[in-house]
C-alpha cells in the first residue's frame, strides 16, 4: 500500500474516532466546574482523615452525618472500605474540630489527618 493510501486510512480512522468520542468529550467539557463555582470554593480546603475503629457501614454513616453536621463543613464522604473520611471545610477551621467530631460519634472511634 502506498504512503498516500496510508494517509487516507489514517484520516478516515481519525475522523471516525472523532465522531465516536466527540459527544463524550463535549459532555466531559460541559461537566467541568465554572469559574464562579471554583472561586466560591477558594476559601475551602479538603482534609482526609483515617478513621480508626470503624466496624461497619453503620459506623461510617454515623461518622458521615456527624462530620456533615459540623459547622463549616460543606461536604463529606466516608468510605468504610478505605477507613477514610474526605471532608471539604472552611480553610480557617482547625483539624482538631474534625477529629473531635469523629470521636464524638463513639468513644472507640479515633481519627487522624492523613492528607491536607
Amino acid at each position: 500500500m502506498s504512503r498516500a493510501n496510508w494517509n487516507i486510512v489514517a484520516i478516515v480512522v481519525a475522523i471516525g474516532l472523532g465522531l465516536l468520542a466527540g459527544p463524550w468529550f463535549m459532555e466531559q467539557m460541559r461537566s467541568l466546574p465554572s469559574a464562579q463555582h471554583l472561586s466560591a470554593r477558594s476559601g475551602q480546603r479538603i482534609v482526609a482523615l483515617e478513621v480508626i475503629g470503624l466496624t461497619g457501614a453503620s459506623d461510617a454513616r454515623r461518622v458521615q452525618l456527624q462530620l456533615a453536621a459540623t459547622p463549616g463543613v460543606s461536604a463529606c464522604e466516608v468510605r468504610f472500605a478505605q477507613k477514610r473520611a474526605y471532608v471539604v471545610l472552611d480553610a480557617t477551621l482547625p483539624d482538631s474540630l474534625l477529629v473531635n467530631a469523629v470521636h464524638g460519634v463513639d468513644a472507640r472511634l479515633l481519627a487522624r489527618v492523613v492528607q491536607q
